[in-house]
């Protein structure tokens, strides 16, 4: 299915809800909606009594094996069919972090070969990352849709770390053309850094709006002081601005970065929001924790909201009050998130509220099947932090 056509009228009030309305169906295809996978029973978030060095890695193998499993016999697709980019390059991030060369390999190879876009007669779009492909091609055509900002981080990233891991200097290389790539779709809204969602192959158009999990400002800073870069040093310190300027008052972070706003309001304070005002946390979670480094005052407030909401945390908060707005429970990556967060952040009392739950949820039977891979990437990164704060030995025993 094609969410990507009729973008033409952007200046209308019809534009703006269209735009949003398509920019948040193809953003279901990342963390808000794949089917009911993420907004599991409360029953599945089951704690635990703190959890140990021992439990941890066992842990931590177990659900490694089970991944390594389905990646290396290619079974890289969701329940609809498609690979998503960000499964990808969260799972490359754990190869590379586990020291596990031939399942980074077997992930690279596959976003060389569908994912990243790099067509001689067409050099604008040359380091664009797709959101999602289907393993091998499913028709004659094979023509790819619509690119991914947050898909193009994740990919890049992970291939920085693979270089870094397994001094592949080609990765290195290939993760810079990405982020070039990724900076073509910035733009300027309201004097803030507008990095627009997605590209449509169809159209040559890009999106109008943004979501801030399209920005990843520690990661870029990283890359601008490893390579000198002055034009990613900016890029970063803007990305950040953006984050800041997207905090609730509650202390979450909105999530929605939509400029047509400005049509209908004027006041820059709207152009960032959650719908009704309703912010999901592992939304709030995943943006803090690309802000641990550069804007530690944002990820920590996160950090905090959730650390005091334990046990009992939920689905989601009104960002301005803080108040419940789903009984739900979180979904289960959450947990891994969190705990990664906390173990940087070096937050003991945020580490033991969060861990017994990690290691109580990261067994294969828990993770909804219609989003393993991206479910079981998350658990795996919070694993990995987790096992690294107890001074295990790395790599893994196998991989030595």
């Amino acid at each position: 299915m094609r969410h990507f056509a009729g973008l033409g009228d952007r200046g209308s009030r019809v534009g703006v809800l269209r735009s949003l309305i398509l920019g948040w169906m193809r953003r279901a295809g990342l963390w808000m909606g794949v089917g009911l996978a993420f907004t599991v029973a409360a029953g599945s978030c089951r704690p635990s009594v703190w959890p140990g060095p021992e439990a941890t890695r066992e842990a931590l193998i177990a659900l490694h094996q089970e991944v390594r499993g389905r990646v290396l016999a290619g079974d890289l697709a969701r329940a609809d069919g498609f690979a998503y980019a960000v499964d990808v390059g969260e799972l490359m991030r754990v190869a590379s972090r586990l020291g596990d060369r031939e399942m980074y390999a077997a992930l690279r190879g596959f976003a060389v070969r569908r994912l990243i876009v790099d067509v001689p007669d067409d050099p604008y779009t040359r380091g664009f990352v797709l959101w999602r492909r289907t393993p091998a091609p499913a028709d004659a055509e094979d023509a790819p849709d619509a690119s991914g900002t947050t898909e193009a981080l994740r990919v890049s990233e992970g291939l920085w770390e693979g270089a870094l891991a397994f001094g592949a200097g080609e990765d290195r290389e290939l993760a810079l053309t990405i982020l070039d790539g990724y900076a073509r779709h910035a733009s300027d809204a309201a004097g803030l850094l507008l990095i627009r969602n997605y590209f449509n192959f169809g159209s040559r158009d890009f999106a109008t709006n943004s979501f801030l999990v399209d920005y990843a400002p520690d990661y870029v800073a990283r890359v601008a002081r490893d390579t000198g870069r002055q034009d990613l040093a900016e890029l970063a310190a803007r990305s950040y601005e953006v984050v800041r300027a997207a905090r609730s008052p509650a202390g979450l972070i909105y999530d929605v970065f939509q400029p047509e706003m400005a049509t209908l309001f004027d006041d820059r304070r709207t152009l960032l929001y959650s719908p009704n005002d309703i912010v999901q946390t592992s939304n709030a979670a995943a943006i803090a924790g690309t802000v641990l480094e550069g804007a530690p005052e944002v990820a920590s407030r996160v950090l905090g909201f959730c650390r005091d909401r334990m046990p009992g945390l939920k689905l989601a908060y009104y960002g301005r009050t803080g108040e419940e707005a789903r009984q739900k429970r979180p979904g289960i990556e959450i947990w891994g998130t969190l705990t990664e967060m906390s173990v940087r952040r070096r937050d003991e009392t945020a580490i033991r509220a969060f861990a017994p739950f990690l290691v109580s949820n990261a067994a294969a039977d828990r993770i909804p099947s219609d989003a393993f891979l991206y479910v079981g990437a998350h658990l795996l990164l919070g694993l990995e932090a987790l096992d690294g704060y107890f001074g295990l030995e790395r790599p893994l025993p196998m991989f030595r």
